[in-house]
């Protein structure tokens, strides 16, 4: 795609956030549509802020998540980083409502709007079969957004999220000392990655030729996109 529409689903979390940033910076891209619950003043003074449009609508049922999806006109990318930030904390019908239906909600929208590509932010390690429910959700999510049946779907695979503020109290401080320490002794697919970077690489991905079908990357695809681009 050589200029694009953007449509966005979790822009206020973490990733989320650094995604649309990078979207509003690319030259190659000509709007950024956001859905949300609420409006929001961070990416003010940006640069390509005037880019940007923010659709606020009830998002607590899936259907209204597809409706408002479908209506965004000539939508050419699709980004989905929903996701509970601490599962545990909530129910697990309402983490499987957010994290499962609303993606494919939000994966069927975009394909009736026209979209030829849909990015998908999910875990290391995610799939239907695991014993852990984290893992089951994300790779049920996966199935889901999937089965909408856009053109070219990716589906990022981060391991640990590395924020500049600590976001989950304790468990998360010790987890974004620890895992760094030791990172370097399990397989690349573990690795740490800024959302900075992770934003960034999943901006690139969508400005890049690619296969119809499903496309799974982890930590070393991340890694290439932005050596590739210098960034």
């Amino acid at each position: 795609m050589d200029s694009y529409r953007a449509l966005v689903i979790g822009a206020t979390g973490a990733v989320g956030s650094a995604l649309v940033r990078e979207l509003l910076a690319s030259p190659r891209c000509a709007a950024v549509t956001t859905l949300a619950r609420r409006r929001v003043a961070m990416f003010e003074g940006l640069p390509g802020q005037e880019k940007l449009q923010q659709v606020v609508f009830d998002m607590s049922r899936p259907e209204e998540i597809e409706r408002e999806a479908a209506m965004v006109p000539g939508c050419d990318a699709a980004f989905c980083t929903l996701g509970v930030g601490q599962p545990r904390k909530m129910a697990k019908e309402e983490v499987w409502r957010i994290d499962v239906e609303s993606a494919a909600a939000f994966a069927r929208g975009a394909h009736a709007a026209g979209a030829r590509h849909v990015s998908l932010l999910s875990s290391a390690a995610a799939t239907p079969q695991a014993s852990s429910f984290y893992l089951r959700l994300k790779g049920a999510a996966e199935e889901g957004v999937a089965a909408a049946g856009i053109e070219r779907t990716s589906f990022f695979r981060p391991s640990l999220l590395v924020t500049r503020e600590i976001r989950y109290g304790l468990q998360d401080r010790l987890t974004q000392l620890l895992i760094p320490a030791v990172s370097w002794l399990l397989p690349s697919r573990f690795h740490e990655i800024r959302v900075e970077d992770l934003g960034r690489a999943m901006q690139i991905n969508a400005e890049q030729p690619g296969r119809p079908g499903v496309e799974i990357l982890h930590y070393a695809d991340f890694a290439a996109l932005l050596a590739a681009t210098g960034a």
